[in-house]
């Protein structure tokens, strides 16, 4: 064995350096988008049996909660899986589970079946693109178009939610304005915790607008007579001008462009009250 050892270091040229192989690490394994879109297709699947004959509004909110617990659970899962930075975050899972909310109370309140199915797939899109934003931020591939998908999937749930609040006639509006001031809250804070890891400053943030948005849904309710998808609009772009600047303050990305995009909807918002008190009766 020497003599081989010998042999084989007598061939080397002088000068010549011995490279040792290094063995590749294990790359950690990722699951991505294919994992995303089959939690999403479980989901809508289960809930286009929410509008069977033989549920009843309470078994269709009792299976929501079980639908929202296990897709919470498949989120935490995947980013558990890929690492993602604070993925115990509250922020990851508040748009999945205020989609599934809303989709639900439209499949109560939706008779033709029709509109269930687009309730569900609306959810199941959503569900995908709230969460391909965290999990393409959270492996460090975050794009632009990623700011709207987040914007847009928080709006429109926003949007849907309001107006099923304020549509119920059944609900008293303590309880009204008390769940306008909880979505408010977890959208909020949701778009602030992409602007700044202070969880803190993101939760103080989030409780000053949803206390803006709720004293004015106060107001609209009281004194304009209008119908609920009137108001709804309202509040909804009156939430989104507040969060979106002070997210950008928050981000300090705020220029003379951002100040106008966002106090243009200020402007509609107003002008839709005006237009609302002149009338006198209701729009929409």
């Amino acid at each position: 064995m020497s003599e081989a050892l010998a042999s084989s270091s007598a061939t080397l040229r002088p000068g010549q350096q011995v490279r040792s192989r290094v063995r590749p690490t294990a790359r950690p394994v990722q699951l991505g988008t294919r994992y995303l879109g089959l939690l999403s297709a479980w989901a809508v699947a289960l809930g286009l049996t929410f509008k069977s004959e033989l549920l009843s509004p309470t078994q269709v909110w009792q299976a929501t909660a079980a639908l929202a617990v296990l897709v919470t659970l498949g989120l935490v899962f995947l980013h558990a899986r890929n690492r993602t930075p604070a993925f115990l975050s509250l922020d990851h899972y508040i748009t999945p589970v205020l989609v599934i909310i809303a989709a639900a109370a439209f499949s109560i309140l939706a008779p033709d079946y029709r509109v269930h199915a687009l309730a569900m797939l609306t959810m199941g899109a959503f569900i995908f693109a709230s969460s391909f934003v965290d999990l393409s931020r959270g492996m460090g591939r975050e794009r632009p178009l990623h700011r709207f998908l987040r914007d847009a999937t928080t709006f429109c749930a926003l949007l849907a939610l309001f107006f099923l609040v304020l549509q119920s006639n059944d609900l008293p509006n303590v309880v009204k304005f008390s769940a306008i001031f909880v979505i408010a809250l977890l959208s909020g804070y949701r778009s602030f915790r992409f602007a700044t890891k202070r969880e803190g400053l993101a939760l103080l943030s989030a409780f000053l607008t949803a206390g803006t948005v709720t004293f004015g849904a106060f107001g609209m309710v009281t004194y304009l007579n209008q119908g609920s998808q009137y108001v709804a609009v309202i509040l909804a772009f009156a939430w989104y001008a507040w969060q979106g600047l002070t997210v950008h303050a928050l981000d300090d990305s705020l220029t003379r462009r951002i100040m106008f995009e966002y106090g243009l909807f200020a402007v509609i918002c107003v002008y839709l009250i005006a237009l609302a008190l002149v009338t006198g009766r209701p729009i929409g």
